[in-house]
């Protein structure tokens, strides 16, 4: 097991050069949110934007697109009938969405037919449970999964929340290896397991972030590396690898910076998305004075 240090991320995070413009830093489609919970689509769009995106699309049904207007005004709405895929360098499922054999047809028709990185989340991870896994060969996408205990427990059909808890190294491994995808175990000190047997552990983060719309911010955060590094050439199985372990690190970084304004009783996940741009831009300043 790797700890992930700020010189592994260094290394890893999408390159920003003074003269570039906002395709360079990706196009990522959210498809998340459902009537009442469009506030887990608006963090993934919001936190994709403060990492760095330079075009964030939602997709959601069409008379919700207000509240992304409302919510997060630079991000794009598209609605889900119809909607191609292909134009994103990365795309986020779940956030939000809902659990229905409707929302379960949706994903297994992106995962069949989008070849970039896919980060799943929440409703997305849900779904699969309940309805069904599609087999690594009729995929085309390259997978994050970014499980807390009870989804990954409901993926593998088996072992209990409490059990996967204990042995999440193990269970982040078989899932990686079952459904040949990079694993995200959320908790403290998070796991990201991946096919070939690597995993790495998140040294960045605090109790404060154990608060509803986490995980949303998260999957922006991902879902915005991941598109960012496509866009710049890098092939989309390593772009997911890579936007993973970035993005686990800075997620945890942006909650140890946002701890010391607000404390960590009173941390929002807004508070997340807002203070990953002073996480993402840290690096920066690093790396300027090296």
């Amino acid at each position: 097991m790797d700890r992930i240090t700020k010189e592994l991320v260094q290394n890893w995070l999408p390159l920003r050069e003074p003269d570039a413009h906002k395709g360079d830093f990706g196009r990522v489609l959210m498809i998340a949110g459902s009537k009442g919970m469009m506030g887990a689509c608006v963090l993934s769009c919001r936190s994709a934007f403060r990492s760095g995106s330079g075009l964030v699309a939602a997709c959601c049904s069409p008379d919700l697109f207000s509240d992304v207007h409302a919510g997060v005004p630079e991000a794009t709405c598209v609605s889900r009938e119809g909607v191609d895929p292909a134009r994103y360098d990365a795309v986020a499922i779940g956030p939000g969405l809902g659990v229905s054999q409707e929302n379960h047809g949706l994903i297994c028709r992106v995962l069949a037919g989008y070849e970039g990185p896919a980060i799943l989340d929440a409703d997305a991870l849900n779904c699969l449970a309940k309805y069904g896994f599609p087999a690594a060969e009729g995929r085309k996408a390259h997978l994050v999964l970014t499980p807390h205990a009870g989804e990954a427990a409901k993926l593998l059909n088996g072992p209990s929340s409490a059990e996967v808890s204990a042995n999440r190294e193990t269970y982040g491994l078989q899932l990686a290896e079952r459904l040949q995808a990079v694993t995200v175990m959320k908790g403290s000190g998070s796991l990201i397991c991946c096919p070939d047997g690597s995993v790495f552990q998140n040294t960045t983060g605090n109790a404060g972030m154990a608060t509803g719309g986490s995980g949303d911010v998260l999957t922006g955060m991902i879902c915005s590396f991941a598109g960012q590094l496509a866009a710049q050439g890098a092939g989309p199985a390593e772009a997911a690898k890579r936007a993973a372990v970035c993005g686990v690190y800075l997620h945890g970084l942006a909650g140890d910076l946002a701890a010391k304004q607000w404390g960590t009783d009173g941390l929002m996940a807004s508070d997340l998305a807002d203070y990953a741009a002073l996480a993402r831009e840290s690096f920066t300043i690093s790396s300027q004075t090296d």
